[in-house]
């Protein structure tokens, strides 16, 4: 008798919460507190107009550049002391380079915001050997395959977006060669 009942009541709990999902209709209701309004960003930091990051002009496109730019700079900077492979280290090098001319010419255009320095994730410093050069690997490749996206469309850094598209081919091809 018991068993039964705990089973109707589970039942009767699980119909009353299927009532709570959300209606795929418009209704009269309002909505619950705390609920956002329906047009209201999906994404975290993700504005109302469909910009990245919510800032608008060049100074946005920029300061977003300049953020993927300094963490390729201080990726390069943990690869050049912690990478094993000599190829790893020879396209940090490079990658140095690039970004460290990047960094400060995205600091005038961005018109100093994001003007902090990136700190590569704890989670990749705690790695050494083959499984560093591994992981180094996939998140210089996601940084540098955004930074053309992150240029393009804006009149300022068109010509950083034509040397980016060119360096995202080139540390590609010298990258998926690392072993």
């Amino acid at each position: 008798m018991r068993k039964s009942t705990i089973i109707g009541a589970v039942l009767v709990g699980g119909i009353a919460l299927a009532g709570c999902t959300p209606a795929e209709y418009d209704s009269d209701q309002p909505p619950a507190p705390g609920t956002p309004p329906a047009d209201a960003p999906q994404m975290a930091g993700q504005a109302a107009s469909g910009e990245h990051g919510g800032t608008s002009g060049a100074s946005g496109a920029a300061a977003q550049l300049l953020s993927n730019r300094q963490q390729v700079l201080a990726l390069a900077e943990l690869a050049a002391t912690k990478a094993t492979s000599p190829q790893a280290k020879e396209v940090a090098a490079e990658l140095q380079q690039s970004a460290t001319e990047q960094v400060s010419e995205l600091k005038q255009l961005a018109g100093g915001s994001g003007a902090q320095s990136a700190q590569p994730d704890a989670a990749l410093s705690a790695l050494s050997g083959p499984a560093f050069d591994a992981q180094w690997k996939q998140k210089v490749l996601s940084l540098v395959g955004q930074a053309p996206t992150l240029a393009q469309g804006d009149a300022e850094l068109s010509e950083l977006a034509t040397e980016l598209t060119a360096e995202q081919q080139e540390i590609t091809t010298k990258l998926n060669a690392v072993a």
